[in-house]
């Protein structure tokens, strides 16, 4: 300001705005001394219309034109204003504003209104209004039991399995429920409603299924800290604190029918036949992990090397038992056992996937079975054991029935395992199961 000047310092500031309108474009309509028109365009961004919130002082954000004057009002009580900012990239030609620490007051509904003044002093003709409630109290959340685990002490709970399903209770005031443990999430697999008292909401039971940490037969146990939570649409939580000890014997057992030492006779079949043998798994196992199948020699040179084996690939599979007490729906995708393989020995095939058999839904009392479809006509033979007594639980599928193979025993062998993956040979057991189990009665 020149020395005499008797123009005021907020004089000033007008002009500055002005020439800083005019400089960025980011005017949405022709301005000037005699502008006479209403800023148009202006809207309120943050908080939506419609939101729920937990904090009772927020920011409020928006646009209005570059200079206009934002006033914001919380039903009706004045809180603050803030003056709109050219904004990059211009867009529409409004600039943005945020008025800062804006107190909503008491929980409950609330109507924030907004009125823009533009630099001329031009009122907009409408309020901009959003409507938001104001929500600072957690739904209620109970924890009332772990499916598949024994409670050790309150708040601790202890399984051998590889997952449980945590079973807790909130009511409709809630957004959904979870069980967290750090950033891992568990979602419930089922809900169910029961109607409140007069004037309440009504109430949600929730199973959450969890699944065991990474367990190994040197790392066989992990005590875990979990939380039973419900929550809401305005971010409030609820926890109940949740403690479960994971644990494992870390072993592996070979289920088998067969000695393992006659395996004079064999089975073969063609494309899309199946071969299958069934067994029951022992109460602490949760995985079949492998497959072994004893290879016959089919008397065939392989044309390109004779003194290679003339073996093809097949399909390795698992089933579920179907209420005929036959094999049901596949248990894995399969697994193809690649070719070459030895003749006359025992072809041991790691499932990459193992299966989990501990749904009883699916493998009751952890009946299975394990086998494979041909590929190719009469290749493999699978041996059979036909020294006395012998078990009858093989089953051959002629793509259209399964067929009970009774003068012998399939040569094939399950791995079973409390862990998903095979341990060091130092702690399998080899066991045959008893004769009077399941179908062999």
């Amino acid at each position: 300001m020149r020395e005499g000047s008797n123009r005021p310092p907020s004089f000033l500031v007008f002009l500055a705005i002005a020439a800083l309108v005019s400089f960025s474009g980011g005017c949405s309509r022709e301005s000037g001394p005699g502008d006479v028109a209403p800023p148009t365009g202006s809207e309120i961004t943050n908080p939506p219309d419609g939101a729920s919130l937990n904090s009772p002082t927020i920011n409020v954000r928006g646009r209005a034109e570059v200079g206009a004057t934002v006033e914001i009002f919380v039903d009706d009580g004045y809180r603050g204003s803030a003056v709109s900012s050219p904004a990059a990239p211009a867009g529409s030609g409004l600039g943005r504003f945020t008025v800062e620490e804006i107190e909503l007051g008491q929980e409950g509904r609330k109507e924030i209104t907004g009125i823009v003044t533009d630099l001329y002093g031009n009122v907009a003709e409408e309020a901009l209004r959003v409507e938001v409630l104001l929500d600072m109290t957690p739904p209620p959340v109970a924890f009332e039991t772990v499916l598949d685990a024994e409670e050790e002490s309150p708040g601790m709970w202890a399984t051998g399995l590889p997952s449980v399903t945590v079973v807790g209770r909130t009511d409709t005031t809630s957004s959904g429920a979870r069980v967290r443990h750090g950033i891992n999430e568990y979602l419930p697999s089922a809900t169910e409603t029961f109607p409140g008292g007069p004037g309440e909401p009504d109430s949600v039971r929730f199973w959450v299924p969890v699944a065991a940490p990474h367990l190994t037969g040197a790392n066989p146990d992990s005590l875990v800290s979990y939380f039973v939570e419900a929550l809401d649409e305005a971010g409030n939580v609820a926890s109940h604190p949740l403690s479960v000890l994971w644990t494992v014997d870390g072993r592996d057992t070979v289920l088998l029918w067969d000695d393992g030492t006659h395996a004079l006779e064999a089975v073969t079949g063609q494309l899309g036949m199946r071969l299958a043998v069934a067994f029951q798994a022992p109460p602490w196992a949760n995985y079949v992990v492998g497959i072994h199948y004893f290879i016959r020699n089919d008397n065939v040179d392989n044309p390109n090397d004779p003194t290679a084996p003339s073996t093809l690939p097949f399909i390795a599979l698992v089933w579920e038992p179907n209420d005929q007490g036959l094999p049901g729906a596949p248990a894995n995708s399969g697994l193809n056992s690649g070719n070459l393989y030895p003749e006359d020995a025992w072809l041991p095939l790691a499932l990459p996937n193992p299966v989990n058999i501990t749904a009883a839904s699916e493998f009751p009392e952890k009946r299975f079975f394990v086998g494979l479809e041909w590929l190719h006509r009469n290749n493999p033979h699978v041996g059979v054991d036909t020294t006395f007594p012998t078990h009858a639980m093989g089953f051959r599928y002629d793509w259209a029935l399964w067929e009970r193979i009774e003068w012998g025993d399939v040569m094939i062998r399950a791995i079973v395992s409390d862990l998903p993956s095979l341990g060091e040979a130092a702690r399998r057991a080899v066991v045959a199961p008893d004769e009077g189990e399941w179908l062999a009665r």
